[in-house]
Parts: C-alpha cells; structure tokens; sequence
C-alpha cells in the first residue's frame, strides 16, 4: 500500500471548456508516440493537496484563495483521503479519494468515483479503459502541493491501458511519454 498514517485533503479542478493543454498533448501523444494510436482520450485536472491539518488551512480555504480555483472556468470536487507517497508505484482511488467532502457537480452517483469521472470526462466509453496517473513536481515547499492528475482513455482491457498509459505518459526515450519527466517529478499510477 502506498499510503502513510496522515489523512489528506485534495483539491481537483477540470476546465469547464475545452483544456487546450490536454488536446495539444493528445495530439502529439497519437501522433508521434509508440501506442497513441490506441489512445482515444487525454483528459487532467490540477490537484492541490495537504496532509494534515496546516494551521489555517482548510477544503475553504482552498477553494477562496483564488489560486487554485477560478469558479468561472473550473469544475472542483474536494476529497479527503489517505496521504500517499508518490515513488512511481501503484495506489487506488479510493485510498487516495476516500470521500467527497464538497463539489459544484450535482445529480451524480453518491461516493468519490462519480465526482472524479465527471471532472475527468465521465466513464470510458465501451471497449476502451483509463489509466490515471498524478504527478507532482520535485521539491515543492510549503503546505499545499500542487500537480496534475491524467487520464487516458485507451481502447482495450485495463492491463493493456496500464502498459500504454505508462509508456505515453511517463517520458523514457524520444518515441515514450511525455507527461511526466521522472527526473524532475514524482508521480503515481492511480488505479480504479
């Protein structure tokens, strides 16, 4: 398990419109990349997060800030959960988004999985699965972390959306990833 003993409080916000970073980057990735033939989506959300309790700090106090959170162009949903330890391994959401603390979304299914497919997109379309991985820069200093969580959507099983969603996300070679530059960020596969 890739979890440690403090509880987390995590900030997602999705673009209400079209995210122009994600349509760029699945451009490139089906274009250029061993595998992006097979990818059919790539939708993200920014993550802000904070373990613990921070003096002052609070799901409010992310969302009022202004700098994690524009209410005219962003859809948020604020979840608490496990801290995770981000070392390129394998945790689920439901450890790392264990409840839905606030949202603006309504008429959804009760529990987190609903809030987070809206904000990524809503459910894979049939024959195809997701594969969602956060990352977070290297050496972010003070309470809140921010970073990025993915999805692909790719057509086919969930071992072989796993396989391709490591090799275009995670930046290994020229022909290999471009979402994530190891050398610089920590980041984490996110299983269903």
């Amino acid at each position: 398990m890739m979890t440690n003993s403090s509880s987390q409080t995590t900030l997602l916000t999705s673009h209400k419109g079209i995210d122009l970073h994600a349509a760029t980057a699945l451009l490139v990735m089906k274009e250029r990349l061993e595998g992006g033939e097979l990818l059919e989506n790539l939708l993200r959300c920014e993550v802000h997060s904070f373990c613990g309790e921070p003096a002052g700090w609070d799901a409010h106090r992310l969302l009022q800030t202004g700098i994690y959170f524009n209410p005219n162009k962003h859809h948020y949903g604020v979840f608490s959960g496990s801290a995770l330890s981000l070392d390129g391994g394998l945790a689920t959401s439901s450890q790392w988004l264990a409840s839905v603390i606030d949202t603006d979304l309504v008429g959804l299914p009760e529990g987190s999985a609903g809030v987070v497919n809206a904000l990524l997109g809503g459910v894979s379309p049939e024959n195809c699965s997701h594969f969602d991985v956060v990352s977070y820069p290297s050496g972010q200093r003070g309470p809140v972390k921010s970073g990025v969580l993915w999805r692909l959507v790719i057509g086919g099983d969930e071992e072989l959306a796993k396989k391709i969603g490591i090799s275009l996300a995670i930046a290994r070679g020229r022909k290999q990833g471009i979402l994530i530059n190891p050398h610089m960020e920590s980041w984490l596969a996110i299983s269903s």
